[in-house]
């Protein structure tokens, strides 16, 4: 063992300071240090001296390096965040979308004339010459050339609850119509359509493209050469979209009383062909794409079973590091990065307060697409039907300002993250208001009320528990419009459906407005095989 032959050994560990981390505390540091640790050495601390001047560059350095760091730590905040590049990054990196711009809405009158059918009192509209306006019309305002696009079809031929056709006489000969006039309403967005071509050569992991144009409001389609759509979702890992589907319920008679309350439907999509939408800083999108480059896109990692522990003397006593149960909710790629093809994307821009124009001013049709079936038509009234079409707006357009402060991006990102993507509280559904896409206007207070049906049907569960079910053609008369109509028609389908909803109603009725008791013993031949006369409410 190596002996000390020097004598003591001295303390050689310094006192250093921490808290100071502006120029002046570190120059003084510097001082003292100096003086303390080196008294002999150097002994001119004049302002003029070549000491001092290292001494001031090394606090220099020091008060530089302690502002970034301090700036960094204060960046990696949301709550204390100033940069928009930064405050944009975390946002999204917590789910949150911020609003670049928000377009104006309003609600459009479409007008179309259709000639008459019939004679005397059957005269009425031919329904065979009514349109059906795509969501791809484009019409302006008169005085701002603002552009407003439909959000949804307009087909004259269907009236419903939800979408009534209205219907009144437009032109007469000797008191009898000939020409009808057709008018329907249909909400309408502000904002330019784009279009870009962008060619991919071989494939690249994780790629990207930048759109050409800020303020991007919504992009309305990507498809590729080959005919695929690609969509965005809110994050790649997700491989599932939903389509929104006209309801067509209102043709199928079994389906009726469905078609007031869902106009559209939504499709559950699996698909490979994601990309998401990336706001920058500069109001530009990006659009992002998977990693896969072959055939099998989503190749889920599946832990190895070989690599398990076991108990045998020949197995692994221990998991391996590979098997990590998250494995099971990723994939290898992400979706599919585009290759050898030239994507079509189509995206609207635009948003502001100009766009805010008033009412009766959006008149003008710049661009207008019909769906109709004209082969058994007049060519010519088909014509005069098309030339009819015209549109206004009885109300202003609102909505309309810029993007989001940074303010308002830091508060809603916050309160968003918060929410974790439920509607269980009622600052859960305010914030999902708020968190709309910009092409549902500009929302500017939300509040919750609590919805009167369900009110009402909590008080009648309340009123009709434990008491005696009413007679049956009590029953009968609130039984479901379809099966009213049903009746009325006194068709041999209907009377079939009449009677086994009637069973049905009865049974139901008797479970669920009788004590719980006398339901048991009304339903104990089949109470083995139902037990809904074990339940005094809401059993079913």
């Amino acid at each position: 063992m190596p002996t000390n032959t020097t004598g003591p050994i001295k303390d050689v560990s310094k006192d250093v300071k921490y808290l100071n981390k502006d120029f002046e505390g570190f120059r003084n540091d510097l001082i003292e240090f100096a003086k303390s640790y080196f008294p002999t050495t150097y002994t001119d601390f004049n302002e003029s001296s070549p000491g001092m001047m290292f001494i001031e560059m090394a606090a220099y350095i020091g008060d530089v390096l302690s502002y970034y760091v301090d700036s960094q730590f204060k960046e990696s905040i949301l709550a204390y965040a100033e940069e928009k590049r930064t405050i944009y990054n975390i946002a999204q990196s917590l789910g949150y979308k911020p609003k670049v711009s928000y377009p104006a809405s309003t609600v459009l009158d479409v007008f179309q004339t259709v000639p008459a059918t019939g004679t005397g009192d059957t005269t009425r509209p031919n329904m065979n010459y009514a349109l059906s306006v795509t969501d791809a019309t484009k019409v302006k305002s008169e005085t701002t050339g603002k552009t407003f696009r439909f959000m949804d079809n307009v087909n004259f031929k269907y009236s419903g609850s939800n979408d009534p056709t209205t219907v009144s006489i437009f032109e007469t000969d000797s008191n009898v119509p000939t020409k009808y006039l057709l008018k329907k309403r249909v909400r309408a967005i502000s904002g330019e359509l784009k279009e870009e071509l962008v060619t991919f050569t071989s494939a690249v992991q994780y790629d990207k493209i930048v759109l050409g144009n800020p303020n991007v409001i919504e992009i309305l389609s990507c498809v590729d050469s080959d005919g695929n759509s690609w969509y965005e979702v809110p994050f790649l890992a997700q491989d599932t979209i939903f389509d929104e589907i006209e309801n067509t319920s209102a043709n199928d008679s079994d389906l009726t009383q469905y078609n007031d309350t869902a106009p559209y439907l939504l499709k559950l999509r699996k698909t490979p062909r994601r990309f998401t939408a990336f706001i920058r800083d500069d109001n530009r999108t990006e659009m992002r794409f998977g990693a896969g480059v072959s055939d099998n896109p989503d190749e889920e990692i599946v832990p190895n079973p070989d690599r398990v522990g076991s108990s045998l003397a020949s197995g692994v006593s221990k998991l391996d590091t590979a098997f990590d149960p998250a494995n099971f909710l990723n994939t290898r790629t992400y979706g599919l990065a585009p290759s050898n093809t030239t994507l079509t994307i189509k995206y609207t821009v635009g948003g502001g307060i100009e766009d805010n124009v008033p009412a009766n001013d959006i008149k003008n049709i710049s661009d207008i697409t019909y769906d109709i079936d004209d082969s058994a038509l007049v060519a010519a009234t088909v014509q005069d039907a098309k030339d009819s079409v015209a549109v206004n707006n009885p109300d202003p357009a609102a909505g309309g300002r810029s993007g989001e402060s940074l303010v308002e991006v830091k508060n809603n990102a916050l309160a968003y993250f918060q929410a974790q993507s439920r509607a269980v509280t009622k600052e859960d559904y305010m914030i999902r208001a708020l968190s709309l896409p910009q092409r549902f206007g500009n929302i500017a207070k939300t509040y919750i009320v609590q919805d009167e049906q369900l009110n009402q049907a909590e008080e009648n569960v309340q009123e009709n528990e434990g008491a005696a079910a009413p007679p049956l053609e009590e029953q009968l008369e609130n039984i479901n419009p379809l099966v009213q109509e049903g009746a009325d028609l006194k068709t041999a389908q209907a009377e079939t459906k009449i009677e086994s909803a009637a069973k049905v109603r009865e049974t139901i009725a008797k479970a669920r407005m009788t004590s719980p008791k006398k339901a048991e013993e009304t339903l104990s031949g089949a109470s083995a095989a139902n037990p809904l006369g074990k339940r005094s409410r809401g059993g079913y």
